[in-house]
């Protein structure tokens, strides 16, 4: 089941920006299954939660067109519902907004970054408010573990460049799907 969230999150290194991935350990299991056609776990967010925020609608999306892309480059067919495919996608998007607060109890803590600060709130450097992108893709039978894909996190530096965001997404479902093999 496709789980979408929007989080708040503490300080992270913005020198730590590389793309962290973990990858599903398919072992054995990937070299015995011969594939051809593909299903959705869900629909799509813009048809499922009319109440999630532009931004999870629009990487939903760039997730969606992306892994067929990629599931089509290797001679994958999509069928309308999982009864009828060989394996099944199941996803998550999540946006880890960035906030950054002081220690109420105090003071003197948020005067060390900045004297001007409002009161609960730090200024940091460029970049630091920026949100943490997670993805998780799993592919394979129906009601059963996946068989390739994994999870990938990045911070994203400039989330309103389109651009940029499906460059990051189509790395990081790449990295995730390198094993799965051409079409049977």
């Amino acid at each position: 089941m496709r789980l979408i969230f929007v989080g708040m999150m503490g300080l992270l290194l913005v020198a730590c920006q590389d793309m962290q991935v973990k990858r599903v350990e398919s072992g054995a299991a990937a070299g015995t299954v011969r594939f051809s056609t593909y299903a959705w776990s869900e629909a799509p967010l813009r048809n499922t939660a009319p109440d999630a925020t532009a931004r999870i609608v629009e990487l939903d999306d760039e997730m969606r067109a992306i892994v067929s892309g990629e599931l089509r480059s290797r001679g994958y067919r999509e069928v309308a519902d999982t009864a009828g495919a060989d394996m099944v996608v199941d996803y998550q998007v999540a946006v880890v907004e960035q906030e950054f607060s002081g220690d109420p109890r105090d003071p003197e803590w948020d005067a060390q970054f900045d004297s001007n600060a409002q009161e609960g709130v730090v200024e940091l450097p460029e970049r630091t408010g920026a949100p943490r992108v997670v993805l998780t893709l799993g592919i394979g039978p129906d009601q059963a573990p996946a068989i390739w894909g994994g999870s990938a996190t990045k911070l994203i530096a400039r989330p309103e460049n389109a651009e940029q965001r499906r460059r990051i997404i189509g790395a990081a479902v790449r990295d995730l799907l390198r094993d799965l093999p051409q079409a049977y």
